[in-house]
């Protein structure tokens, strides 16, 4: 048995030995059935949170007025929740009100896909009124009720429904692909960071290609962060996105592909962090290129240099090894990886020059730095003084 279903196991044991019932839920019952690993475990229980409180001597309150509480148990936080009902989503986030309840099958009946509303008892038995497991046997993303309802309440989970295309390859069903049509427009209603954090997984999926070309077809790019009007014909599909190893990588494939012009706010809009900004448009840069200085890969160093080359050869079918090779040779006739390992420092220029601080050490270093990284200056400290003390008498 896995350890996290063992350990969750005994807090399910606990609930149950105090009247209560409590069953696994939610993606850990879909990822078991789909024979996926599981990353963590949420519990659903006819307890109410201060009952749960009082059965487990180390809780944390996360939601309790949404009857969610943190149990905590052989270091691992497993997610125990109150049955629940709810009432309308007035912010398409969170529903006005919710009640608990004391039937598993109504706590089910209010969540997004007929596979995310599976539970499971303690011994793997079971429970499945929707027929999700039918669902995950066809491949098929199935709304539980009313499409248009779930989507209109949550219009993010027109989001996840591409992003579980992509990772499980699954795909929609008529209906429901019909509903997340109609409802596209809502996304503008949400926050950008939540839609983020659905496309970057999407991303990460075995079918990227094929869940962007659905939202295409369906409507959807313009609705996103930074609103998509012209795309590759065909490149979402044949592009192969499963060579792309970063998530850096997999942004910059996404605006060549779909054809961006302001790099930097696409990047923006979608709310990245300014780390990741900064390398996606050094990648760019990359991809651009069409010949490389040593001066030119010291800047953008090789990981990113790389990158961009990956990109490159992929949407233009080039070969990747034989030109990666030669960039790695020209990175290994470069002396210096960063500034840091110049012999010399900023109090070492000064007292050669016998001058005050200034601008004037920064255009120095600048200089000194394209000398060494262009092997016109040899890594030597008395050679370096000796190029510093003529500086600025040439």
């Amino acid at each position: 048995m896995n350890k996290l279903f063992e350990d969750a196991s005994y807090v399910i044991e606990q609930i149950e030995s105090k009247g209560f019932k409590a069953y696994f839920v939610g993606g850990c019952v879909r990822d078991y059935c789909l024979n996926r690993p599981i990353k963590d475990i949420d519990i659903a229980s006819s307890a109410k949170p201060e009952e749960i409180q009082s059965i487990f001597p180390k809780t944390i309150p996360v939601g309790i007025e949404h009857g969610t509480v943190i149990v905590r148990y052989n270091q691992v936080s497993y997610e125990v929740t109150t049955f629940r009902k709810e009432d309308k989503y007035e912010d398409f986030r969170r529903p006005s009100k919710v009640w608990f309840v004391t039937k598993l099958e109504e706590d089910l009946s209010r969540r997004d896909f007929t596979f995310n509303a599976m539970a499971m008892d303690k011994n793997f038995q079971l429970i499945d009124p929707f027929n999700g497991r039918d669902d995950l046997k066809k491949l098929q993303i199935r709304t539980v009720g009313k499409p248009d309802h779930r989507f209109s309440e949550d219009p993010l989970r027109i989001m996840r429904a591409f992003r579980f295309m992509s990772v499980y390859g699954m795909n929609i069903e008529e209906e429901t692909k019909f509903a997340l049509k109609k409802n596209a427009p809502l996304l503008k209603r949400i926050s950008t960071e939540r839609i983020t954090v659905e496309f970057k997984k999407l991303l990460e999926g075995e079918q990227t290609g094929k869940a962007l070309q659905l939202m295409r077809n369906c409507g959807v790019f313009p609705f996103m962060p930074y609103p998509i009007e012209e795309i590759c014909e065909g490149s979402l599909l044949s592009f192969d996105w499963s060579s792309l190893k970063s998530e850096e990588q997999r942004w910059a494939a996404v605006i060549v592909l779909t054809k961006v012009d302001d790099e930097r706010d696409f990047l923006k809009l979608w709310k990245l962090p300014n780390k990741v900004i900064q390398s996606v448009l050094n990648i760019l840069s990359s991809y651009k290129k069409t010949k490389w200085t040593k001066m030119d890969l010291y800047t953008t160093g090789l990981t990113e240099a790389l990158s961009g080359l990956r990109l490159k050869c992929l949407l233009e079918d080039e070969s990747f090894e034989e030109q990666a090779s030669k960039l790695k040779q020209l990175a290994n006739e470069i002396v210096i990886k960063s500034r840091d390992e110049i012999p010399l420092n900023g109090e070492d220029i000064l007292k050669i020059k016998q001058k005050a601080p200034g601008v004037w050490v920064g255009q120095l270093f600048q200089e000194l730095e394209k000398e060494i990284v262009e092997g016109k200056l040899p890594l030597s400290e008395r050679e370096i003084s000796d190029w510093v003390r003529r500086w600025g008498k040439e």
